[in-house]
């Protein structure tokens, strides 16, 4: 019998292939820097071992990257429903959504309502402050029929601030936020740094898991992302296992050294890893 994750990862590759991959006049996937003989060789082994085929049709470079969103954000539905044994709650996915949507970032509404009224503050602040991730994932807050279902723990004498309680707080509660990368070109990774940097200064309260998906075979460019901590949580590759068989058969020790040392340093995991990890 094969578990209910591995099928959901053959899926989610199949549609990748589909949707996304397509292989040039020389036989180089789509994902790969062709200008570069290392990325064209990985990138190569790695469509060879997920044993699928390539889809049809022309592939835009403009909308490769959210289509990769839209297929990365199903997966990690599919997937993370299927804990709630392990993470209850009423929870729910999307893509694009302002963080002043969520309880730990409605002040920024109103930092954003006076910048625009006072061209020093905004001068301060900047326009970065106010961040759209890629796919997010949060939690209802519950009412206390729910909190108490089991035992009687909170009532207008306890636990009168806690956001988790409806009658406390009205706004959903921003549970993880994640940054889709298909390919990590110049100085893309960056931007995932600069958006992790506001979502945890600009909170209040508790900071939602923050990490990034990949699929660039290139493990020096994946590197400047994975690499370092206090910013993201952890860095995920959408074929991890392929990723490190291809690295390994390649004979290109910088490459090995660096994909053994993200792994082996818990900086870089499999997609499959990514549901379970949220719900921890």
């Amino acid at each position: 019998m094969t578990c209910t994750f591995k099928e959901e990862r053959d899926k989610f590759h199949q549609k990748v292939l589909d949707a996304l991959v397509r292989l040039n006049s020389d036989g180089i996937p789509n994902f790969a820097d062709s200008s570069s003989k290392v990325s064209s060789s990985l990138a190569i082994r790695i469509y060879d071992e997920l044993k699928g085929s390539e889809g049809s049709g022309e592939v835009l470079a403009q909308t490769s990257g959210k289509k990769f969103e839209e297929l990365v954000s199903d997966f990690v539905c599919s997937c993370f429903t299927r804990l709630n044994h392990l993470r209850p709650g009423k929870w729910s996915f999307g893509r694009n959504r302002s963080i002043t949507s969520y309880e730990q970032y409605i002040h920024l509404i109103d930092i954003n309502n006076a910048a625009k009224n006072d061209t020093q503050l905004a001068a301060v602040l900047g326009r970065d402050y106010v961040v759209k991730p890629d796919i997010v994932v949060w939690r209802s807050p519950e009412n206390d029929d729910v909190i108490n279902r089991n035992d009687f723990l909170v009532d207008e004498h306890a636990a009168r601030m806690a956001s988790i309680r409806k009658t406390n707080n009205k706004h959903p509660i921003l549970h993880a936020s994640i940054s889709c990368k298909w390919t990590i070109r110049s100085d893309r990774s960056q931007n995932s740094r600069t958006e992790a940097l506001n979502l945890i200064r600009n909170r209040k309260g508790r900071l939602p898991h923050i990490v990034v998906v990949t699929a660039e075979p290139l493990p020096s460019r994946i590197a400047s992302i994975a690499l370092g901590t206090g910013d993201i949580d952890c860095t995920y590759h959408f074929a991890l296992d392929e990723l490190i068989t291809a690295v390994d058969a390649s004979g290109h020790e910088e490459a090995q050294n660096l994909v053994h040392m993200m792994v082996d340093g818990k900086r870089l995991r499999d997609i499959s890893d990514l549901p379970l990890d949220i719900a921890s």
